[in-house]
């Protein structure tokens, strides 16, 4: 009688799910399609992950451990007391950080994380306030942190919009890739895509701190 593997079992349904919610999106997965790609009963999903949306988080957590890992490797993590930073290291953080973002999203090979975020992005699950609350959340405030040391003079709102304003240029070019490389005239992004736009979005963003000044809160829409 073969005796049974839950770490292996739990593996199998982990990568099998990883792999179909990239390809189809959280709503284009099914829990038997899972099972069937691991190779597992479909009782089993259900016993190590609960729902498949449990299993769908299970999945973006790993992901998000494996950029945090990154992130801390390769020198892009803020420290906590970001005041002991000077502000050449606070620049070489930020560009480190682009550059793994960048690095992550265009690859190659192209990051599981940018299709799985991609295909959330388009077609939002009801797993999306976790992904904002465990990962999204916490990124933003590490961005707006070295921020607040190479702008000083800048206020709590328009630090956040200078930190969306830098996120904004590094996931254009994943997730706009196929307009990005027509108006390019290329193919696939070339060697060394990743750390010269590092280096460009770097300069355009510590020009743009420089340079821009506290504005009006916007009110929400009612």
């Amino acid at each position: 009688m073969t005796r049974r593997d839950p770490g292996r079992t739990r593996k199998k349904l982990l990568d099998a799910a990883a792999q179909l919610f990239a390809a189809h999106g959280f709503h284009g997965t099914t829990a038997r399609e899972i099972a069937e790609r691991g190779g597992v009963n479909l009782a089993a999903g259900h016993y190590h992950f609960g729902s498949k949306k449990d299993l769908y988080l299970e999945v973006l957590r790993a992901q998000f451990a494996r950029i945090q890992a990154t992130m801390a490797a390769r020198g892009a993590l803020p420290p906590s007391d970001v005041k002991r930073l000077s502000r050449a290291e606070a620049r070489t953080t930020l560009r480190n950080r682009v550059q793994v973002m960048l690095d992550l999203l265009l690859g190659p090979p192209i990051g599981l994380h940018g299709t799985l975020m991609q295909r959330e992005m388009t077609d939002p699950s009801e797993a999306l306030p976790v992904i904002v609350d465990e990962f999204v959340a916490p990124q933003m405030d590490e961005l707006c942190r070295l921020i607040r040391c190479l702008a000083p003079q800048l206020d709590a709102e328009t630090v956040d919009r200078c930190a969306r304003s830098i996120v904004a240029q590094v996931v254009f070019y994943r997730f706009c890739m196929p307009v990005a490389l027509r108006i390019l005239g290329w193919k696939r992004y070339p060697e060394g895509f990743a750390r010269d736009m590092a280096e460009h979005i770097t300069a355009f963003s510590l020009g743009g701190l420089a340079a821009v000044r506290p504005r009006r809160r916007l009110r929400a829409p009612r």
